[in-house]
C-alpha cells in the first residue's frame, strides 16, 4: 500500500465512525424525544438534548474528515474523479440531496426545541432520521458500482453514461446498503449505551427508567440486529460471488475459492479479525442480558464499553476489508470486464482505476510531509473538540 492509499484508508476510518454512529444518533433521539413526551419526563428530554449535541459534533468530524477524503481523492486520482464523477454523478446526487436535507433538518430540528409545536419538532425528527439512511443510499450504491459497474453504458469514444434503474438493482447494492444501516444502528446504539454506562458507573446515572432507555434498550436493540447484520452478511458474501477477484481476495484462503480472476491478496485475517469483533459483541451483550434483570453491575457495564469498542473495530475492520480487497483496483470487477471494454476506453479505464496509478506528486517527500503534518493537526483538533464537547462541557453541566 502506498502513501496515497494510506492517507486516504486514514481520514475515511474516521469519517466513517462518526458518520456510523451519527446515523443511529439521528434515530435514538427523536425517539428519547418522543418517549419524553409520552411519560412526561423532561429529564429524558434533556438527555435527548444533551445527545443532540453530541450527534452535532460526530456530524461535523464526518463532515471535515469527509471532505478531506474528497480532496486527497481529486488530489491523488483526477482522472479516476473525472470518469467516475460523470458517470455515477446521479448515483452522487441521490447522496448530495439527502446531506443538504439533512443538514437543514438539523437546524431545524435544534431552532425548533420549545419553539414548534411536540407533532411539529417530531416530524422534523422524523425527517432527520430519514435523510440519515438515505445519505448512505447513495453512497452505497456508488460502492456497488464499485464492486460490479452494473448500468455502466458506453455512448462513445468520448463518453460513458449509467442505466440508473441497472445501477440501482445491482446485485451487491441492497445487502451492502441493509448490512450498513444495521451495522450503524448497532455502533451507535453501543456508542450510546457506553457513554450512559461510564457515567452510571461514576454513579451520575441512578434512575432506573433512564438505565432503561439509554443502557439496556439500546444494549438489547444491539444484540437482536446482529443476528440480523449476520444473515444480511451472508447476503451480501453471496452477491460478491458474481465479482470473483473481490470473492476470493477474502475468502480463498479459508478453502472457499470460486473460478474467476484472483486471489491477488489473502485476506482471509481481515475477515476473521472482524469476525472476532462481532463474536465479541455478541457474548458480551449476551452476557449483559442475562444478568441486567437484576440490575446492572459493575461487570455489566464493563462488558457493554467492550461491546461499543468492539462495535467500532469490527465497523472498521469491515470497511477496510470492503475496500482493500478489490486493491489495486478502484472497480473490483474490472479484470472480469476488462477484455470485453472496446477501445480507446479500455486503455483508458485500465489507468484511471488503478489505485497505485496516482497522481505522481503524491511521491515528493515535501508533499508528504506537508499532508502528514496537516493531518496531525487535524486530528489533534479533533481530539480537542472531542474533549470540550465530552468531557469538559460534562462537566460544566454538572
Amino acid at each position: 500500500m502506498g502513501v496515497s492509499e494510506f492517507f486516504l484508508a486514514f481520514v475515511f476510518g474516521i469519517h466513517i465512525v462518526m458518520v456510523n454512529i451519527g446515523i443511529a444518533l439521528a434515530t435514538l433521539i427523536p425517539y428519547l424525544e418522543w418517549k419524553s413526551l409520552k411519560l412526561g419526563d423532561n429529564k429524558l428530554l434533556e438527555n435527548a438534548k444533551r445527545l443532540f449535541k453530541i450527534y452535532a459534533a460526530t456530524y461535523g468530524i464526518a463532515g471535515v474528515f469527509g471532505t478531506a477524503y474528497t480532496v486527497f481523492l481529486l488530489s491523488y486520482y483526477p482522472e479516476f474523479i473525472g470518469i467516475a464523477g460523470s458517470v455515477t454523478l446521479y448515483l452522487f446526487g441521490i447522496a448530495i440531496l439527502f446531506i443538504v436535507l439533512h443538514f437543514l433538518c438539523i437546524v431545524t430540528y435544534w431552532y425548533g426545541w420549545g419553539r414548534f409545536s411536540d407533532t411539529t419538532h417530531l416530524f422534523i425528527g422524523g425527517l432527520l432520521a430519514f435523510s440519515a439512511y438515505m445519505i448512505p443510499f447513495g453512497f452505497r450504491s456508488v460502492f456497488a458500482f464499485l464492486n460490479l459497474p452494473a448500468g455502466l453504458e458506453i455512448v462513445g469514444p468520448s463518453k460513458l453514461g449509467l442505466n440508473l434503474a441497472a445501477a440501482l438493482a445491482n446485485p451487491t447494492f441492497l445487502p451492502l446498503y441493509l448490512k450498513s444501516i444495521v451495522g450503524a444502528l448497532i455502533t451507535g446504539f453501543l456508542f450510546v449505551a457506553a457513554i450512559y454506562a461510564y457515567k452510571k458507573y461514576k454513579g451520575e446515572l441512578d434512575d432506573p427508567v433512564y438505565e432503561q432507555e439509554l443502557i439496556i434498550k439500546p444494549a438489547r436493540t444491539s444484540f437482536y440486529l446482529l443476528l440480523i447484520q449476520a444473515a444480511l452478511g451472508f447476503w451480501y458474501i453471496g452477491s460478491l460471488t458474481q465479482v470473483p477477484y473481490k470473492f476470493n481476495n477474502i475468502f480463498a484462503a479459508l478453502g472457499m475459492k470460486i473460478q474467476g480472476p484472483g486471489p491477488a491478496l489473502n485476506l482471509s485475517w481481515l475477515f476473521i479479525l472482524k469476525m472476532l469483533f462481532v463474536a465479541i459483541q455478541f457474548a458480551a451483550l449476551a452476557y449483559v442480558l442475562t444478568t441486567c434483570k437484576t440490575g446492572l453491575t459493575v461487570k455489566d457495564l464493563e462488558m457493554i464499553k467492550l461491546a461499543a469498542a468492539s462495535a467500532v473495530l469490527g465497523l472498521l475492520s469491515g470497511e477496510y476489508l470492503n475496500a482493500f480487497s478489490q486493491y489495486p483496483y478502484f472497480v473490483a470487477a474490472l479484470p472480469q470486464i476488462a477484455d470485453k471494454v472496446p477501445e480507446p476506453w479500455r486503455t483508458v479505464l485500465a489507468r484511471a482505476l488503478d489505485l497505485r496509478k496516482a497522481n505522481p506528486l503524491t511521491t515528493d517527500p515535501g508533499l508528504i510531509a506537508f499532508t502528514a503534518v496537516f493531518l496531525a493537526v487535524l486530528l489533534a483538533a479533533v481530539i480537542y473538540f472531542i474533549y470540550v464537547i465530552f468531557i469538559k462541557e460534562e462537566k460544566n453541566n454538572q
